[in-house]
């Protein structure tokens, strides 16, 4: 029964926040920002499919794409989590959603992965998409290397969306909650976003632990996964990220993704209340 409560739940959320022009929105937003990593054809490799160069290359245009994509998904994750959470109780609805006999773990469970799910199938379906346009001799190398873009785009945004539910919940109204976590999750791309070089010759020895953060270490860890190497050879100090394996950024992105859901889960389950 719990299992086809939770799923209705999810179906009326989805089609809740997911409402005409924000599906649009974010379809074309995601689209042009795909576009942009497109790898020119001049520099598309015309070898065997199955030669090291063509797998070096498929995996840094999956990367590229990724990187792209990670401004659109974290602003749009910001607006939908406050929409299924903030929105719904400044219109009253929270208390309504909190009377019905359904607990509060399915409740939360749907809200926050009525928004996560969605741009994680969408993320995939871009690099997917776009990289195969490109690398189309070989779909299936493709496929298997944005399989490790689908699971990396859900951890970050695991933490974009424990970052979104948290003002939403605290703060309770819907436009302060967005601006909030859109500023805060632009704090965080603005780190991931930024080169290494130019991190070392502005901030110094603090630039070696940007790979610490937590979009750059989930980053980090994708690019470990279809085995680029970072180039880091000009630069002076070694960043950490040259030195850590994929485990420990596996850990790392596991554990930011967790960092903030968990408790907000917890304190929406036995500690929330709607306050008149």
């Amino acid at each position: 029964m719990s299992v086809r409560t939770g799923w209705a739940l999810l179906k009326a959320e989805m089609s809740k926040v997911w409402g005409r022009p924000i599906l649009e929105i974010t379809f074309a937003l995601m689209a042009i920002m795909s576009v942009s990593s497109i790898m020119p054809f001049t520099k598309i490799d015309v070898q065997s499919a199955f030669s090291g160069v063509f797998r070096s290359m498929v995996a840094e245009s999956v990367s590229a794409t990724v990187v792209s994509l990670l401004l659109p998904l974290i602003l749009m994750c910001a607006i939908l989590m406050s929409l299924s959470f903030a929105r719904d109780y400044e219109q009253g609805l929270m208390q309504s959603l909190l009377s019905l006999p359904i607990s509060r773990r399915l409740l939360f469970a749907a809200k926050f992965f009525a928004v996560v799910l969605p741009l994680t199938l969408l993320s995939w379906f871009f690099v997917t998409l776009f990289v195969g346009i490109t690398f189309y001799s070989n779909f299936w190398l493709v496929l298997q290397f944005s399989f490790f873009a689908l699971l990396v785009s859900f951890l970050f945004l695991m933490f974009c969306g424990g970052i979104g539910a948290l003002v939403a919940l605290v703060i309770k109204r819907t436009i302060p909650s967005v601006l909030a976590v859109m500023l805060t999750n632009l704090l965080f791309w603005f780190i991931a976003a930024m080169e290494s070089g130019y991190a070392y010759s502005s901030i110094g020895e603090f630039a070696r632990y940007m790979c610490l953060t937590p979009y750059k270490s989930t980053l980090i860890f994708l690019d470990k996964l279809l085995g680029i190497t970072p180039n880091v050879s000009h630069l002076i100090v070694k960043p950490l990220e040259g030195s850590l394996s994929v485990d420990s950024f596996g850990i790392l992105a596991v554990f930011y993704a967790c960092i903030l859901v968990v408790p907000v889960f917890v304190y929406f389950c036995r500690r929330f209340e709607i306050c008149e």
